[in-house]
Parts: C-alpha cells; structure tokens; sequence
C-alpha cells in the first residue's frame, strides 16, 4: 500500500490554476499523505507570490524558485530531487493533467506491479498541428526507448524511479525518455487530456521544436553511456 505521495509542477505563469491545482489533487487523494513541490520557473506574472502564500498557510506546499528561466525540464529535475514520497507524480501546472486520473495510475501503478505508469493522451487538447508534431515525437521516443504508446510527460513512478532520474547527469535531460530507456517495468493507461483552463501555452512552435531535439538528445545521451534498452 503506498501511503504518501509527491506531486511535482513546474510553474511557468500558471497563477491562475496553482491553487484549484492543490484542492483538487488533496481531493483526489484523500487520505493519503501528500507534499506539494512547485518549482517555479521565473514567471512573469503573480504564480511566485501565489505559490509563497499558500506555502506560508499550507505545510504540504513547498516551492523552489529558479532565479532564472531554465525550462520544463531542469525544473522537473529539480523537483525530484526534493521529493520524499513513496509514490511520485509529475504533471503540468495548467490542469491539462486532470488530478482526478491520479488515482486511477496510483492503482495501475501498485497492481502492475509497475514501476511507473504513464497517463496516454487521448481527447483533442490541443490545435491539430500540434496534435500531428506531438505524435510524431512519441513515435520516435518509442523507437528509441522502452516507454509505451501514448506515454507523455503526465506520469506516476515509485520512489526508486525517481531517485534513479534524479541522479541523471548531463547536458540534456527528459523525464519520459530516460524513464523509457531503464529497465523499469511500464505501464500507460488511457487519460482524456483536458483543454487549458486557463491562459495559453508557453512554447512557441520554435520552442517546440528546440525542446523537442534537446529531448531526443537527452535520450540519445542516455543510450550512449548508461542505458540498459
């Protein structure tokens, strides 16, 4: 039985959903023991003094600040270095990722036995050429790795999992890839992705594309030196 739980969300503008984000995922996951980290991503807007509020009111919410920009990624990193719980779940701060599907993947996750289960995108959450570009991206990290159809950043592991990634050195790094390049046992479970609640995206179609080859060369760095695929 897993009884406490981490919850991982890099914030990048997202002031408007931190909050619902919390009471949701608390509702979700009564009766479990949960810890908040936020790592907060340089925004622009009120996400740094929303997240400082609720952390001096609330001592399940922690937040790491970056003093500078640095990506979804290095963010996510940092996050998994802080975390403590049994189970540790990563999603985005927008509420694109539903909370109430974290129960579904915490019991994928501990009747598998799995070591982390994958949330597989379903449902029309984005425009269509950004539906076709992340396609063809999780094509080529099936190709590459050990990751399940549909695996996107959305995602369930246990503690070793992360402890494993949070110890990855490099130049690049992306959660799913090097996941998928273990020799960890995974598991994807159909999720309907929700369409943005609030605000809009912060990639560009160019920062798409330039995140999208910094991830293909984290998992190829992966390869080189230490996979086990």
């Amino acid at each position: 039985m897993i009884e406490s739980v981490s919850i991982i969300v890099p914030v990048m503008n997202n002031q408007n959903t931190v909050v619902r984000l919390v009471d949701e995922v608390s509702t979700a996951l009564d009766g479990h023991s949960v810890e908040f980290i936020f790592v907060e991503d340089a925004s622009t807007d009120g996400s740094l003094e929303v997240l400082v509020q609720m952390a001096g009111r609330d001592n399940r919410v922690q937040v790491v600040i970056n003093d500078r920009n640095l990506g979804q990624q290095a963010s996510i990193h940092r996050g998994l270095v802080q975390c403590s719980g049994e189970a540790v779940v990563v999603m985005d701060a927008d509420l694109q990722d539903p909370p109430n599907a974290i129960p579904i993947l915490l019991q994928g996750l501990m009747d598998g036995p799995y070591d982390a289960v994958f949330a597989a995108r379903v449902g029309r959450y984005q425009s269509v050429p950004r539906m076709c570009s992340g396609m063809v991206f999780r094509f080529l990290m099936r190709r590459l790795t050990n990751l399940p159809k549909g695996a996107g950043g959305f995602v369930i592991m246990c503690d070793h999992v992360a402890a494993d990634v949070a110890a990855k050195k490099g130049k690049w790094f992306y959660l799913p890839g090097l996941i998928g390049c273990g020799d960890h046992r995974l598991h994807a479970i159909p999720v309907e992705r929700s369409i943005r609640k609030s605000g809009y995206s912060a990639f560009s179609s160019s920062m798409r594309w330039k995140t999208g080859f910094s991830n293909i060369a984290a998992v190829l760095q992966e390869r080189v030196f230490h996979a086990k695929r």
